[in-house]
Order: structure tokens, then sequence, then C-alpha cells
């Protein structure tokens, strides 16, 4: 009668063992796995992306020379020392003196806007610069052609021309595109 009492017990405490204790713990090992494959793929996902961040750069760097032209043509501040210098080479170039550039503010105009329409901010920044040229007509033709035909976004709003002693006072407000 002994055995048969114990044997029940026995089995009644593995039973409790495996319920309480390894179960649990199987559960655990079950959920921690699947964790780390959950890690695992994260990983995998970031190396991916990461080679193509190398992959892309690497891409980029066979358009380099391209890439510097979007730059000069649109650069982070629109009254630079680089904007000054070209404006005073491009008017050396085209036989005209370049007497004096200045900060200008933009002309009024008039624009109508509807009461329903949004604006909304752009990525790109106007600003207005004020130029005073000297030199003969032609040569301010060709001038206005080099500014025309260059990479730099620089578009002409306003001309004034005076005769000051013989010679042409051309003053050009124009409108200097950059970054914000």
């Amino acid at each position: 009668m002994n055995k048969s009492f114990t044997i029940p017990i026995l089995f009644f405490i593995t039973l409790l063992f495996v319920v309480y204790i390894i179960l649990p713990e199987f559960y655990n090992f079950g959920n921690l796995k699947k964790e780390l494959e959950i890690k695992n793929q994260e990983i995998q996902s970031i190396e991916n992306y990461h080679q193509k961040i190398i992959t892309t750069v690497d891409k980029l760097k066979d358009y380099e020379d391209n890439l510097a032209k979007i730059n000069s043509a649109l650069p982070d501040s629109y009254f630079s020392p680089s904007l000054f210098n070209y404006l005073q080479e491009t008017s050396a170039e085209n036989g005209m003196f370049l007497k004096g550039v200045s900060l200008a503010k933009a002309p009024v105009k008039n624009i109508k806007v509807s009461p329903g329409a949004e604006t909304s901010k752009e990525d790109v920044k106007e600003e207005y610069v004020s130029i005073n040229l000297i030199g003969s007509y032609n040569s301010f033709e060709t001038f206005l052609k080099s500014i025309e035909k260059s990479s730099r976004i620089i578009e002409t709003e306003n001309i004034s021309i005076k005769i000051e002693e013989k010679t042409l006072n051309f003053i050009l407000l124009l409108k200097v595109s950059s970054y914000n």
C-alpha cells in the first residue's frame, strides 16, 4: 500500500514541477527566441539601409561636378562674397565697371490673393540686390546675356539708365535666389 500511495504523490509533484517551473521557462525561452529573431531582422534592415547609403554616396561621387554647379546656382546665402566676386568678374569680362553693390528691398507688386488661397513656406529664399554699372550699351547687353546664361538663379527685375558726363550709368535691381 505504501507504493500505491507514493506513486500518485510523486506523479502529482512531478506534474506540479512541470506546470509551475518547466513550462513557464519553456514559454519564456520561446518568447526570447522570437525577440532574438526580431532583433536580428532589425539589424539586417539597418545593415541594408547603411549599404544603400554607401551605394548612393558612391553614385553621387560620379556627379560631383554637377552637384557643385547646383550649389553655385542656389547657394546657402544669397549675398555672399562669391556673388559679389561673380558680379565683379562678369562685369569686367564684358567691359563694364562695377561701381557699387547694395542690398535692396523687394519691389511692390499688385498681387490679388483670393480669400481661400493658402501660402506655403518655400525652401528657396529670394532677396534683392542693387548694382550700379558704368559702360557702353553693347557691354551692358553682353553683361545681361552673361547673367542670363549663368548657372546662378539671378533675375533682372528693374533697369534704370542715366547719362552722366558722356558715360552711361546702369542701375539694376536683381532678384537672387538661395536656400533658406
